[in-house]
């Protein structure tokens, strides 16, 4: 067995001299020697990490690395690279990215978490209304059963719960309703796209969010004039997996001590300056020191990177770039007070969680994690989960093999089409007279030759033709690419190859085919829904400690959708168009009531991407007109005449009850 050590990373500190010509010296304060040092240890344990993410972009950019590629160019062979991965990649991001938007909706819900319970005083009210019907009843001269005031009782206390039930499940609605427009706000759409894309590419995709910061808004005012304003809104953001930095035995985002790299120009350090937990005199310094020169750590794989993104001369032009790292976990709170937090919130023998920020030796940002729970606005997800690790196993580095081989065959199929495209030829050169040209031949060309000394009449050319083996390799390719469907779980027939053959040449057949290779995507979708629902449950909490709102606060428990709409995706507007029409008869419009058919028109208007404010009535105009119906139908009621009551000697109602009787049942 061999031992191999690990190197340090390579790195190369840019602008690392004040404007003073001091030296520059990382460690200021207690705090910020801390970050730093863990800093050293994540470049130190992400090394590993960076080759892997950069295996996995070359492969979905067809890009060979660096020792595959010397390789090919000794041999001087074809360097071509089938894109089979990237071809897969795009496929499972579009098929995620459909079914996460079933009918243009996010993938999320709000429910309820349990029954509301009826409030005390509410209870007591619905004592007094019952004996205060009664008593109106005994007055009236009509008989009362005893039984029938418990029966009273609990029809009201029904009737009320369903009010607090459907009350609930309209301010859930407005909730949702308050988080979507939230989410659309803080660019979550574009977001949550560049995340898809990084979850079908490397081990790990972030989802970073809500984080407030300060940007500039446009409203218009008086005559449609623009008017700029400076607010605080909730963003989201994809987080990429080069520039996050976690503890080295992490499992998770709240896992250990986490350390996310930010690239800053002047400007954006600058707007920092005023928003609360910002230290203004430290971000005066930094700018002072590196706003002119920039300030930047090159680390193994940035060139890279770069280059792979599309940005080769970002080395060159780093002037404008101030990197800060942004820290999250437990500090002492010694090192908090030694930085200026205030005592009165810091005791110095206990640990707080943290974000931080620092931008070389200066922490220009320490503030308490805000989340009750002391949770990180990070979420991580897997293509394929390996339990208690940070990092996954990525979709190209899954059928990364079948790639190898997919280009091993096209490589050589390539060199050999080229070989057997043409004859070989044999010269015998000292035959040949002065001056012919042998690197070229043509059509019709004549061959100068002298004669054969050797008397045995041999030609002086020769010319064989190498071999086609084009239907062995193509086939080779073949087998392997259909391998590639096996290993990821993405057939071709998903992104719409016409090489189906089988059940697949029929409607039915493909949609049972789609139906079970969605099985297999499930398992991805899954840890994507576990993020979408952190994310929205950071809302929820944000907008339960924070707005002012009453009406959209309640118990709530957020539902990721994703898996359920890959399920139904296909069948869901068939299964609503024939629950509607099962349910177009008077027996069933007795049970489901105005609400309920106006509800089901409603869902189906949506799916079919309707206006339903155009086509169905608001819900509250149907209540109103309910309401106005009953009420006629009272009125017509009591201009009817009624029965007499019979009496008895007492000059109680036959049948019936007296007052005294009454007040102990209820009693």
């Amino acid at each position: 067995m061999s031992v191999v050590l690990a190197v340090p990373p390579v790195e190369v500190e840019m602008s690392i001299q004040s404007p003073k010509g001091d030296g520059f010296e990382f460690v200021e304060t207690a705090l910020a020697a801390y970050i730093h040092g863990c800093w050293d240890r994540a470049k130190f344990a992400k090394q590993e990490i960076t080759e892997r993410l950069l295996k996995c972009e070359r492969q979905r950019r067809g890009v060979y690395d660096p020792d595959k590629q010397m390789e090919i160019a000794k041999t001087g062979g074809s360097d071509i690279y089938m894109r089979l991965s990237d071809i897969k990649c795009r496929a499972a991001a579009s098929w995620i990215k459909d079914v996460m938007t079933v009918s243009g909706q996010r993938p999320f819900d709000l429910t309820v978490s349990h029954d509301p319970e009826v409030p005390p005083e509410i209870k007591m009210s619905i004592i007094d209304l019952v004996k205060t019907e009664a008593m109106d009843y005994l007055q009236s001269g009509m008989a009362i059963h005893p039984e029938t005031f418990r029966v009273r009782m609990e029809q009201v206390h029904d009737e009320i719960l369903v009010k607090l039930r459907e009350e609930a499940k309209n301010n859930a609605q407005r909730m949702r309703d308050k988080i979507d427009d939230q989410m659309s706000d803080g660019n979550f759409d574009a977001a949550f796209r560049d995340y898809i894309d990084d979850f079908v590419t490397y081990p790990c995709a972030i989802l970073k969010g809500p984080v407030v910061r300060r940007r500039k808004k446009m409203t218009w005012g008086p005559g449609y004039t623009p008017v700029v304003t400076t607010t605080f809104v909730r963003e989201f953001a994809r987080v990429a997996p080069f520039d996050i930095y976690p503890s080295p035995n992490s499992g998770g985002p709240n896992d250990g001590w986490l350390i996310e790299r930010h690239r800053l120009s002047r400007s954006e350090l600058q707007s920092m300056k005023g928003v609360p937990g910002y230290n203004d005199e430290n971000i005066d310094q930094a700018l002072e020191r590196f706003g002119d020169q920039g300030f930047r750590t090159w680390l193994m794989g940035d060139q890279e990177r770069d280059n792979l993104e599309g940005k080769p001369h970002s080395r060159l032009y780093n002037d404008a770039v101030i990197e800060a790292l942004e820290f999250w976990g437990s500090v002492s709170g010694e090192k908090l007070l030694d930085w200026g937090m205030p005592k009165s919130d810091i005791k110095s023998d206990k640990e707080y969680e943290i974000n931080a920020w620092q931008i070389g030796p200066y922490v220009i940002k320490a503030v308490l994690n805000p989340d009750p729970l002391g949770k990180r606005p990070y979420e991580v997800s897997q293509w394929n989960e390996i339990p208690g690790a940070f990092w996954g196993v990525a979709l190209p580095e899954q059928m990364r093999d079948v790639q190898m081989m997919c280009n091993a065959s096209a490589r050589a199929l390539a060199n050999n089409m080229g070989i057997a495209s043409g004859p070989q030829v044999e010269v015998t050169v000292d035959r040949l007279p002065d001056g012919e040209d042998v690197t070229s031949i043509y059509p019709w060309k004549l061959w100068q030759v002298t004669t054969d000394r050797t008397g045995g009449g041999q030609p002086a050319v020769r010319f064989y033709q190498p071999n086609m083996n084009a239907d062995v390799l193509m086939n080779v390719y073949a087998q392997f690419a259909k391998q590639a469907d096996e290993v990821t779980g993405i057939p071709n027939y998903v992104y719409g190859s016409s090489g189906v053959s089988g059940a697949g040449r029929t409607a039915s057949g493909l949609s049972m085919l789609m139906d079970n290779a969605a099985k297999g995507i499930k398992q991805a979708i899954a840890t994507i829904d576990r993020a979408v629902a952190g994310v929205v449950k950071r809302l929820y909490i944000h907008n339960m400690m924070f707005d002012q709102d009453e009406y959209i606060k309640g118990d709530f428990q957020v539902v990721a959708k994703g898996a359920m709409g890959l399920i139904a995706k296909e069948q869901i507007s068939l299964r609503r168009n024939e629950f509607l029409q099962a349910t177009a008869n008077p027996v069933d419009l007795q049970i489901v009531g105005m609400e309920g058919r106006a509800y089901l028109l409603r869902e189906v208007a949506k799916s079919l991407q309707m206006d339903t404010d155009k086509i169905v009535k608001d819900p509250e105009m149907l209540k109103f007109e309910a309401e106005q119906a009953q009420m006629a139908q009272a009125a017509m009621a009591a201009q009817q005449p009624q029965a007499p009551v019979t009496v008895d000697q007492a000059g109680n109602p036959a049948g019936g009850t007296d007052a005294n009787t009454m007040n102990g049942v209820m009693q």
